[in-house]
């Protein structure tokens, strides 16, 4: 599925389209993600004030399935919004060597150091940070995620407090808002939204789904390597890459940013 460079979002859409983007009051960019991303994106137009709404996926290398189902889940999020907010055209960008870095290069590294070893925790801190040039081009729109806390009690390692506090405020130290809108919702709660619409429906799903589940259905973890995987690596990565961007780097080497944070704690033998 053909994606525009994350890094050059406003050679890809055009001037022509960037502008008409920039003129929209109350234009916010939403995740399309599956089921709660379209919550989150209908919560926010109702009780956020957003009157437009970019719905944009991110490539990551690791989905399957029909690439329709983007189309089908902003064809819902329509139908949801209709004559509330207006829903664009989506965009889909990404950065296969950014993803690459944050999660494929130093896995080894990581795992040794912080005893986690799951792509899918700087992954979804990936698909944010992949949206804030995007987010730039547009004046700072804020960016709305389906991200929660818990989903009534399943651990979602992707997805817990800390690591979405710590999204937010790579965001924010990007000038972008993270929108959150769902963020302490419950399952009724999310399907009242997005009423009929069966969860896993209308998404593309990931060959590392449920990478981090055991087969009785637990999920066991190191909290303290966790907690410090986040504090000393997820976010300071985050901020390294915002950082070269804001430097006027279009096109930075990740391998050596993230090799950065990492000498910067200590690098080991295993990631020389």
């Amino acid at each position: 599925m053909s994606f525009i460079a994350a890094e050059h979002p406003a050679e890809a859409i055009g001037l022509q389209r960037l502008d008409m983007l920039r003129a929209l009051p109350d234009l916010a960019i939403a995740a399309v993600a599956g089921r709660d991303s379209i919550a989150a994106a209908v919560d926010a137009a109702r009780n956020g004030g957003f009157s437009a709404i970019l719905p944009t996926s991110v490539a990551t290398g690791t989905e399957y399935g029909s690439a329709d189902s983007v189309l089908e889940a902003v064809a819902v999020l329509r139908r949801l919004l209709a004559g509330e907010a207006d829903v664009l055209d989506p965009i889909r960008i990404g950065s296969p060597k950014l993803w690459a870095a944050m999660n494929g290069r130093f896995a080894a590294e990581i795992a040794a150091r912080w005893r986690v070893c799951s792509p899918c925790l700087a992954c979804h801190l990936y698909v944010h940070v992949a949206r804030i040039p995007l987010a730039w081009a547009l004046g700072n729109a804020p960016v709305i995620t389906g991200e929660r806390d818990t989903h009534d009690g399943r651990i979602k390692l992707s997805q817990t407090t800390a690591s979405i506090d710590a999204e937010t405020r790579v965001l924010a130290h990007a000038g972008v808002e993270l929108l959150t809108p769902i963020r302490s919702a419950s399952h009724a709660e999310v399907e009242t939204l997005v009423a009929g619409w069966r969860e896993g429906a209308g998404g593309l799903r990931c060959v590392h789904s449920g990478n981090y589940v055991r087969t009785d259905g637990t999920v066991v973890f190191d909290e303290d390597g966790y907690s410090a995987y986040l504090r000393e690596f997820f976010e300071p990565v985050g901020v390294a890459v915002v950082d070269a961007w804001r430097e006027g780097d279009a096109d930075p080497d990740y391998e050596e940013i993230v090799r950065g944070v990492l000498r910067g704690t200590g690098l080991s033998e295993t990631g020389r």
